[in-house]
């Protein structure tokens, strides 16, 4: 009997260890891109100390952004071996870190050694010789503004190898501040500093000439992180928007648009501007392709807006992120974020994770397969908003309707709705479904009667 049960040990640990090896497997970074199906999800943590709460949820997105700060704060949650990869081995994990302003006096680990060694010749001065005061985080609190024609676009990507590249906990940064255009410091009236004096000749500068030397100064910047990072590293931003003539083109691994459509209703042809850019930015990635990131915020439960900016965003290949405004983090999930496939049902988990699979088609209009998304998108055709759209994968389909009007379309086969968690009145899980109206400015995902490879036993179904 003792020999038995010693033998149901032995067989016991090898298969615990089996299976923990399964969970640790350390794949490359290539590998982990690939892997990412449809929804493709990011999550974007702000602060230097998030609560693990939060960072206990990280794990379920597939790209992340969190601070810097976390190499010191919260190293047991990074790199190919911390909590978020444990968890999930294809997570990429990108570092925070602003690249034009910094907070006076910050005693931050990896910022406040930053500071430390930062020359005054280096900071953005007013026409007065002051520094410039560029973003008020609280009333009174200001931060001051880096110039990035000066030598600091050779000490930042210096000092992040040292102290953040070289932990070997993240894949990559995650610039703010990726700007084309900073014309529009001469024109704004809410900081307390005089207008800005880019090459510190006490003159006032035009908007072309501050516009040309930012570019050329963050141009020299990102170009010296891809000379001074380990080959491979990810390079991406918040930025980017200059679609027609993108200065940063092949130097970028990735780029966010922050308050994906959050404006939408303020203006004639929103939509169609931010597809556009959207579109056009992201065939001028530079490889490896982390792709674009669409950030939307707002209410957790305004439903209908956000699978209206989920929906736009599965038209192209971004990762979408929806969260609470201004302070972004939250974890929230909704139904349509991972979805059994055998069931129909909304479940969290990382097993359903990618429920769609992978796209069968590019975008198109939903009444006339042969006119595509990217085709009115390139022409600058504003009718891309009065179409309603349909990009159709190996497990279902995806429709948004940009329009002012309510849209029916025939969907030319048998789809179910997904049968929800969150929002169970919307999504109820009819069956049988062979056309669909559409609210205005809104979207939906559908399920197609195909069946994914059954799932396997201590891993993904991937």
């Amino acid at each position: 009997m003792k020999k038995l049960l010693f033998i149901f040990s032995v067989i016991l640990f090898i298969i615990l260890c089996g299976y923990f090896f399964i969970r640790a497997e350390n794949y490359d970074l290539s590998e982990r891109l690939r892997h990412h199906l449809y929804p493709k999800l990011f999550l974007q943590i702000q602060g230097y100390a998030p609560s693990e709460e939060r960072l206990n949820e990280a794990f379920n997105w597939d790209l992340l952004v969190l601070d810097a700060e976390l190499v010191a704060n919260f190293p047991e949650y990074l790199g190919s071996n911390g909590k978020i990869r444990q968890n999930n081995p294809y997570a990429i994990i990108l570092l925070y870190f602003s690249a034009a302003d910094v907070i006076p006096g910050n005693t931050a680990t990896v910022n406040g050694g930053f500071i430390s060694g930062l020359k005054d010749e280096w900071y953005m001065k007013d026409i007065n010789g002051a520094r410039y005061l560029l973003f008020e985080l609280s009333p009174g609190d200001w931060t001051e503004m880096l110039n990035l024609t000066t030598l600091v676009n050779s000490y930042m990507p210096n000092y992040l190898n040292e102290h953040v590249i070289s932990t070997n906990l993240g894949d990559g940064i995650f610039f703010d501040w990726i700007m084309e255009s900073i014309a529009w410091l001469n024109h704004r009236t809410d900081t307390p500093s005089a207008l800005p004096d880019i090459d510190n000749d006490g003159i006032a500068d035009s908007d072309s000439k501050l516009d040309s030397l930012w570019i050329n100064g963050t141009k020299k910047l990102l170009i010296n992180c891809h000379n001074i990072f380990p080959s491979g590293t990810l390079i991406t931003g918040n930025g980017g928007w200059d679609y027609n003539d993108p200065p940063y083109k092949n130097i970028m691994n990735g780029s966010m648009i922050e308050s994906f459509l959050n404006f939408v209703s303020t203006g004639e042809f929103v939509w169609h501007g931010l597809m556009r850019a959207y579109y056009l930015m992201q065939e001028v990635l530079a490889e490896p392709m982390a792709s674009m990131m669409t950030l939307s915020s707002g209410n957790q439960n305004d439903f209908k807006f956000m699978r209206f900016a989920f929906a736009s965003t599965l038209m192209f290949d971004g990762y979408f992120c929806y969260t609470n405004s201004g302070l972004y983090g939250e974890p929230w999930w909704y139904d349509e974020y991972s979805v059994n496939n055998f069931t129909g049902e909304a479940v969290k988990s990382l097993g359903w994770k990618g429920y769609l699979g992978s796209p069968v088609s590019e975008a198109y209009d939903a009444e006339n397969s042969n006119i595509l998304l990217k085709d009115l998108l390139l022409n600058d055709d504003t009718t891309s908003e009065e179409k309603v759209w349909r990009r159709d994968f190996e497990y279902g389909t995806v429709l948004v309707n940009p329009s002012l009007s309510s849209k029916t379309v025939n969907l030319n086969g048998n789809f179910r709705k997904i049968k929800g968690i969150y929002d169970p009145s919307f999504n109820n899980g009819q069956e049988n479904i062979t056309s669909i109206t559409l609210e205005p400015r809104s979207g939906v995902v559908l399920l197609n009667y195909n069946l994914p490879p059954k799932k396997k036993k201590g891993r993904s179904r991937r």
